[in-house]
């Protein structure tokens, strides 16, 4: 931890972009040490929090904005491989804006606290959601996400140790939950396809008889 102090001490809040940008990119570098660290300086005194969780924050939108705007030009790529998003888009559609807005912020906050979350702002770019809603949904979720780390930090920052520990175990749970939820979707996808190519193929089986 005595590292991470360091370093934010030497490269202030431009550290933060950095590791925030990186790891909302898929790499393992994970900006909730960083951040608790930052609250930690801050209470006392050595750190500017409001900068540090600026840059953490514009880093996560960044990054979230590229993978959108990749899931905007690819979407037909990525409709082909997760079909069930058209269904998605069609509630959404007809769904009223607060719900969507709620449904978005639900979803990009999760984006942040599970592995492969990247491919949430992807999904958003495939169904088309509207630029400037997501921006904005996606800045308040970042902002939301980062104030949390950095406070603990800082109301926690004589137990600093035992804080990167817990959030170390919960990031050990939320990679099992994940792994489990994904298992389970592949598993009902396939059902669903083999359901469906079964029953193509009774109709089939019905028109030439």
């Amino acid at each position: 931890m005595n590292q991470i102090t360091q370093f934010l001490i030497s490269h202030g809040g431009l550290i933060l972009f950095a590791i925030a940008l990186s790891e909302m990119f898929g790499l393992p570098t994970p900006v909730e040490p960083w951040l608790v660290g930052a609250g930690a300086l801050a209470a006392s005194g050595k750190f500017d929090l409001v900068a540090g969780i600026s840059w953490a924050a514009v880093g996560c939108v960044v990054a979230d904005a590229i993978w959108f705007f990749l899931g905007h030009r690819g979407k037909a790529r990525v409709l082909r491989v997760f079909p069930h998003l058209q269904t998605v888009q069609v509630k959404l559609q007809r769904a009223t804006l607060a719900k969507t807005v709620v449904h978005g912020t639900r979803m990009l906050t999760l984006s942040k606290c599970l592995p492969f979350g990247q491919f949430i702002p992807m999904h958003a770019g495939a169904m088309e959601i509207g630029r400037l809603r997501f921006l904005l949904v996606d800045a308040f979720t970042s902002v939301a996400y980062v104030t949390v780390f950095a406070a603990l930090g800082f109301a926690f920052h004589n137990q600093l140790e035992k804080v990167v520990a817990l959030l170390r175990k919960l990031g050990t749970v939320s990679l099992v939950l994940f792994l489990v939820l994904a298992g389970g979707y592949v598993v009902y996808s396939f059902i669903k396809h083999r359901s469906k190519m079964s029953a193509a193929k009774r109709e089939r089986k019905l028109c030439t008889t």
